[in-house]
């Protein structure tokens, strides 16, 4: 697809061409997947339920921001530069 679209039939005509190529490709995925990991219902996700998920306010990352904080960076600095064996004491010490 070269140029431009003027047309709205021409625009049409273009959709149903991306379509069907985001089809084909789809297929493609599908089938590499498949054949590499086997079909879904052999798939150790196949009884999964996404729908039933875990709300984003009941993640444990939304608990534990606080150690994101602006604040905490200057801590975060000095203890990523500490010497491995201080920081393996330290976080033997925390636990």
């Amino acid at each position: 697809m070269s140029g431009t679209v003027n047309s709205p039939d021409a625009l049409v005509v273009a959709l149903r061409q991306l379509e069907a190529r985001d089809a084909e490709l789809g297929a493609q995925a599908e089938a590499r997947v498949r054949s590499r990991y086997g079909s879904s219902t052999d798939s150790s996700m196949s009884g999964y339920d996404f729908e039933h998920s875990y709300s984003r306010d009941a993640q444990a990352t939304s608990r534990i921001d606080w150690v994101h904080q602006p604040w905490l960076r200057p801590i975060r600095f000095a203890y990523r530069h500490l010497p491995k064996s201080v920081r393996y004491l330290v976080k033997k010490a925390a636990n």
